[in-house]
């Protein structure tokens, strides 16, 4: 059963057909654990088809903990449940180092889809926007015209690509030099003494919260193709608090980085100063 089973189910997976892959591995691992059974240890005749089922299934399907408490569910046997560990944890780690991904995403991946085998959390979703954001911001009065406002703030000297716009303290929205020009140029000719503030009336300003995960704000930034979003309390007053830019989201990967990757270092006592504590005997 074991070579004939095997041989069969080769074949199935090269052809590409879409067989099963739980019965094949329960009764392949069955198999194998009966042929082990003459050599190993064990007084129950069904203890080795069970660990080597388990250890089959957890190994190729990539869930160790899965196998073993499908395995322990079947019997109750208690007895089983040292080897049952031992067995499938051995057999996961083998499959880790020589398979490259689990089988039950073999074929997902053949397609050009990468497929993550870690599990881990993203950086971007532990950390909160007030922890990354820049807390002073320049920012344009919303009672300044638009020409005012393009000779001001976006003429030779410009320092910034957009700026957010507020009346005493509240965020009106926010005007880089494309959106001002495309105001002087389509609306009447007294657009350019318009005041930023009327302007931006009927307009939704995007913004950010300090709760929200930086996660959730990369995804908005994404969404609606900007480089930066102004920071408010709350949805309600609108007050400004400070900006969070693309360039701000990289601080929660390079912090995850220098987790991951920088190690302590020992300091070393120097050579001197052991011989000058303990001198070597004569």
């Amino acid at each position: 059963i074991l070579i004939v089973k095997a041989i069969i189910w080769v074949v199935a997976l090269g052809s590409g057909t879409s067989g099963g892959v739980l019965a094949p591995l329960l009764m392949l691992g069955a198999g194998l654990g009966v042929v082990l059974g003459y050599v190993l240890p064990g007084g129950e005749p069904a203890l080795w088809p069970l660990v080597c089922m388990a250890a089959t299934l957890g190994a190729t399907l990539g869930a160790p903990l899965t196998a073993i408490v499908f395995a322990f569910g079947l019997t109750h046997d208690s007895n089983a449940l040292l080897p049952l560990l031992a067995a499938t944890l051995i057999a996961h780690g083998f499959a880790t180092v020589v398979m490259k991904r689990s089988i039950m995403t073999e074929k997902i991946a053949r397609r050009g889809y990468h497929i993550y085998r870690e599990y881990g959390v993203d950086p971007l979703e532990r950390h909160h926007v007030d922890e990354v954001m820049s807390r002073t911001v320049e920012t344009i009065d919303g009672d300044m015209s638009v020409g005012e406002a393009l000779a001001t703030y976006f003429g030779a000297t410009q320092t910034h690509r957009a700026y957010p716009v507020v009346r005493q303290g509240v965020l009106a929205g926010v005007v880089d030099r494309a959106l001002l020009e495309k105001i002087r140029d389509d609306a009447a000719a007294d657009a350019l003494a318009s005041r930023l503030a009327d302007v931006l009336r009927h307009r939704s300003p995007a913004f950010a919260l300090p709760s929200e995960t930086c996660r959730l704000v990369a995804t908005r930034l994404a969404v609606h193709g900007l480089e930066r979003l102004p920071v408010v309390t709350d949805s309600e007053t609108l007050q400004l608090v400070g900006i969070v830019s693309r360039s701000d989201l990289v601080k929660p990967s390079l912090a995850h980085f220098d987790e991951e990757h920088k190690k302590e270092r020992f300091r070393r006592l120097p050579i001197p100063a052991g011989k000058r504590h303990f001198p070597p005997v004569p």
